[in-house]
């Protein structure tokens, strides 16, 4: 990663403490255990996947979703790829 970890850490946790919805406590769960285990790329997979899987996507603005695929753009190419698909369910519908 170009930044350093504890700042990428903080971004996500940021952005995880913003978002609400249905499963908020348990998905939050899953993003922040992944992130003390320094499971990156999965905190990251698991973050869009819980923003594609909201049933009212209008709850995470278009701002935070592209804060979502900044936080992935120094991974590898499978983990953009994925966060990408998992955020394109919901910008395509």
């Amino acid at each position: 990663m170009v930044q350093s970890y504890a700042a990428w850490e903080k971004r996500v946790r940021d952005l995880v403490e913003s978002l609400t919805g249905p499963d908020s406590e348990r998905m939050r769960g899953h993003v922040l255990d992944f992130l003390r285990a320094g499971e990156h790329g999965l905190a990251v997979e698991t973050l869009a996947d819980w923003i594609g899987d909201l049933e009212e996507p209008a709850v995470v603005a278009p701002a935070d979703r592209a804060r979502v695929l900044e936080l992935a753009s120094d991974f590898p190419e499978e983990t953009r790829i994925r966060v990408r698909h998992a955020l394109a369910d919901t910008a395509d519908g």
